[in-house]
Formats: C-alpha cells, structure tokens, sequence
C-alpha cells in the first residue's frame, strides 16, 4: 500500500504544480511544496476530516495506520486534492 500512496500522490503533483516533491518510505510519506503554504493545506485538510502533519512550513507528512488499504488511500487523497484545490491560486 505504501507504493500505491506514493505513486497516488505523485499523480496529484502532476495536476498541482506548487507540489514539488513527494517522498517516503512504506507508509511514512512527506508532501513538499513551492512555497509555505503547509499550515493552509492542514487546516483545509482537517476541516475535511483528513488527519496530517505539518512538518515544516512548506512540508506535510502522511503516517495512515498499518492496516490501511487501497480504498482508504484513495478517499484520503480525494480530500487531499479537495484541500489543494481550495488553497490553490
């Protein structure tokens, strides 16, 4: 599931392009972007019900249970791109 994350996300970069890079291993994956917009992506992200972790001012960190699956991993990267697009310029 881990690789399925990251490739999920990296889809997401090509359609945002303020996300510069994602990067990880397993389940512990890391969002960065262009500029700090980390803390508005969280909040939106919360507001949506999606739990992650700003790790800097320009960087999420994504840490799902073990016992994720694909399914989990796709509506949480629905509400993740939900988030982005409301933040999006």
């Amino acid at each position: 599931v881990g690789k399925y994350l990251i490739a999920r996300l990296k889809d997401l970069r090509k359609k945002f392009d303020f996300i510069t890079d994602v990067r990880g291993r397993g389940l512990l994956v890391a969002l960065e972007f262009n500029r700090d917009i980390a803390w508005s992506v969280l909040m939106a992200c919360l507001d949506r019900g999606l739990l992650v972790n700003r790790v800097k001012p320009n960087a999420l960190r994504f840490m799902p249970p073990l016992i994720i699956g694909e399914s989990e991993v796709d509506e949480a990267l629905a509400i993740l791109a939900e988030a982005l697009s409301s933040i999006a310029d």
